[in-house]
């Protein structure tokens, strides 16, 4: 990076952001390496660092979970290359781009390459971790390794099945890549049995989260395990085993709700109540704001040189979830700002910008990505509740208002059927506000309730599966075998 001869004046790695300051071992390097423990440290760690590569380009995290959902007025979702923004907040993701512009955002976000580098990489880790001697390693180690590359390669393929449905599936390391077969598109049931099967394993490998270890919830532990099979048994549907999950966690006591008091805490990283975090470092991919969710997001006096955010929320969608304005979560998390007649929210969880030698024209963004937490966990347990072949209502609501109490905000005393689904939702929308999640709730509660919350997708499409993105046709010079994705069909050139 061109700047990385001022940022190393910055002293603000911690031992965390270290960890993941790996990267990937080239099939030549695996020759003559694996030969210690610190080797195979690096190498998980690499699984970490490719899926943070992943989800900081294009903002692809913020991008497929928050922006085309009700948070934003797409409208006005600048940034990028022109327009980019704001056709995938308006789900128009079938819009042409020359080959040759492997720079558009557009372009970008059809194509799953940076995922499969993660997977890759745990695919590496999972082959030769197991050839190593028993002898390199100190205690269980051997097998926590194992796991945390089970866990990432989980992670990664269930990511990828809620964005693109059916995905090319592999497990295997190939020591020359020119070998590797061209795969068809495995079915996304098949793909999940998979994730679910890494999982089983990962959790008798894993350990609950070491509460004095610096690494702490940047790396997948046994919570991450248990949160991850929750939402991949809520995607499927199945809410029974999605429940035994949340309960499995919950029960641990390894994590807890930070106090109202302290609620933004959530967002400085390794808080109690995190479960599993990609960590953003000074040296990362997306340090500066300008190629953050900070920089579309945030704006003065937490950013200075903007007046308003880029991308611009929805204040009648803000007004509506946060009706109470004694919801701390409203209060400490949102400001207003005008411009001329016009006000805006902005919404300041990732309002953690430091700047390079008092240089405003340099700023880093020093949030993590949030991946799990457990207020997400309890309320994805009320949804479970609430969506199960026999409701436990009671149950759900109790998950529901220990949220709502956390937040300061009167409890629910009765709802049932579709209304108390709707109303975890809403609940999961004012908790997990811009924390890439709204999206995959939305289409949960479609295909639980056929209650339609998109502004781009109506119930029409929703059958058809317009919520998966397409690939883009870049992929299909690649791999002659891959196919488009059944709805986009047709509609992208």
């Amino acid at each position: 990076m061109k700047l990385t001869y001022i940022l190393t004046a910055l002293i603000l790695c911690s031992a965390c952001n270290k960890f993941l300051d790996k990267d990937p071992l080239s099939t030549a390097t695996d020759q003559t390496t694996w030969k210690s423990e610190s080797d195979a440290n690096a190498s998980v760690a690499a699984c970490y660092s490719l899926l943070r590569t992943a989800f900081n380009a294009s903002i692809q995290f913020y991008v497929y979970g928050d922006l085309p959902t009700d948070e934003f007025t797409p409208d006005f979702v600048y940034g990028g290359d022109g327009s980019a923004y704001m056709n995938a907040a308006k789900v128009n993701w079938g819009v042409s781009v020359p080959v040759a512009n492997t720079y558009d955002v557009r372009l970008k976000l059809r194509v799953y390459t940076n995922f499969y580098s993660a997977i890759a990489q745990s695919n590496r880790c999972l082959h030769f971790i197991r050839t190593m001697p028993e002898s390199v390693f100190t205690g269980g180690t051997r097998n926590k390794y194992l796991g945390e590359a089970y866990f990432t390669r989980a992670f990664t393929y269930f990511y990828m099945a809620r964005v693109w449905g059916d995905i090319p599936l592999d497990t295997t390391y190939y020591a020359d890549n020119s070998a590797a077969p061209q795969l068809a598109r495995t079915p996304q049931a098949e793909v999940l049995t998979q994730c679910i099967a890494d999982l089983d394993l990962a959790r008798q490998y894993l350990d609950w989260k070491d509460a004095s270890s610096t690494d702490r919830v940047v790396r997948g532990d046994k919570g991450a395990v248990f949160a991850l099979l929750a939402h991949i048994y809520a995607w499927k549907g199945d809410y029974d085993k999605c429940n035994a999950a949340c309960d499995s966690l919950i029960a641990s006591g390894t994590y807890s709700l930070l106090p109202a008091a302290s609620y933004m805490n959530l967002y400085k990283g390794q808080s109690d109540e995190s479960i599993f975090e990609i960590s953003n470092n000074s040296t990362s991919e997306s340090l500066l704001t300008s190629s953050s969710i900070t920089g579309y997001t945030v704006c003065a006096p937490y950013l200075q040189g903007t007046t308003v955010p880029q991308w611009q929320f929805n204040n009648a969608t803000i007004a509506g979830l946060y009706y109470d304005e004694g919801d701390t979560r409203y209060k400490q998390a949102f400001t207003t700002v005008s411009s001329g007649s016009a006000d805006f929210y902005s919404c300041i969880k990732y309002a953690q910008v430091a700047y390079v030698n008092n240089n405003t024209s340099y700023s880093i963004a020093k949030n993590n990505l949030l991946i799990f937490r457990l207020a997400d966990i309890k309320l994805l347990k009320a949804e479970a509740l609430a969506a199960k072949p026999s409701p436990d209502e009671a149950g759900a609501l109790a998950q529901v208002n220990e949220i709502r109490t956390r937040a300061g905000i009167p409890t629910y005393s009765s709802i049932t059927g579709a209304a108390l689904q709707d109303s975890i939702v809403a609940e999961r929308g004012r908790e997990l506000f811009l924390e890439g999640a709204r999206f995959y709730d939305f289409v949960r509660l479609a295909r639980n309730t056929g209650h339609i919350k998109f502004s781009y997708i109506n119930a029409t499409e929703f059958a058809q599966g317009k919520y998966y993105w397409p690939l883009d046709p870049s992929l299909f010079l690649l791999n002659n075998k891959l196919t488009q994705t059944p709805y986009w069909q047709g509609k992208i050139q």
